[in-house]
């Protein structure tokens, strides 16, 4: 992982600039991982939909 590597430049350098470039890359590596959808993230909560749609309950 290049995370891992940009972890390790980090740890041994100390500046923010090699932080914040271990954070683009993690942030780049969770984006392609596969996430649910709304609608399965819904069902798991016990939600039923968006509220402010006018389903009559607030």
């Amino acid at each position: 992982m290049d995370s891992e590597k940009q972890w390790e430049e980090f740890l041994r350098s100390g500046k923010i600039a090699d932080y914040l470039r271990y954070r683009a890359l993690l942030l780049a590596e969770s984006a392609q991982e596969l996430t649910p959808t709304e609608g399965q993230n819904a069902a798991e909560d016990g939600r039923r939909g968006d509220s402010r749609k006018g389903d009559g309950g607030e």
